[in-house]
């Protein structure tokens, strides 16, 4: 199982370089896991971007989503991750499902440099 950050689950519902590739990943049946900020984020990129939200409810369907609870936000402020505040709590998430998540998907360089920090490697995109 993977932790999608939503750096990278937008990439499914927006056109990017890197879209086709996050699409695959769906489509293969890959796991992934995530906060359930990833539905306020994605909702908010839909808007934002005026896409259909079904098509962000379609991938949200698809996504395991963790409930932020009192554990895991105070697992982000005792971290000191130095992340900007959501970041820190897709973080502390991740580290909170610990090893049922073989790496994290994201395109945002310093969540993943914290990720590594606390032993979750990122995952790379197939070819």
């Amino acid at each position: 199982m993977i932790y999608l950050d939503t750096s990278a689950a937008a990439k499914a519902i927006i056109e990017e370089p890197e879209s086709e590739a996050i699409r695959k990943l769906f489509a293969d049946g890959t796991l992934f896991v995530s906060s359930k900020l990833l539905a306020v984020e994605l909702h908010s990129v839909a808007d934002r971007r005026v896409i259909d939200p079904a098509d962000a409810d379609d991938l949200l369907d698809r996504v395991a989503l963790v409930t932020l609870d009192a554990e895991i936000m105070d697992r982000a402020i005792t971290m000191h991750s130095g992340l900007r505040t959501l970041d820190a709590l897709h973080l502390a998430t991740a580290v909170h499902v610990g090893t049922a998540i073989t790496g994290i998907l994201t395109f945002d360089n310093e969540l993943a440099a914290a990720a590594e920090r606390h032993g979750i490697p990122s995952v790379s995109l197939p070819a």
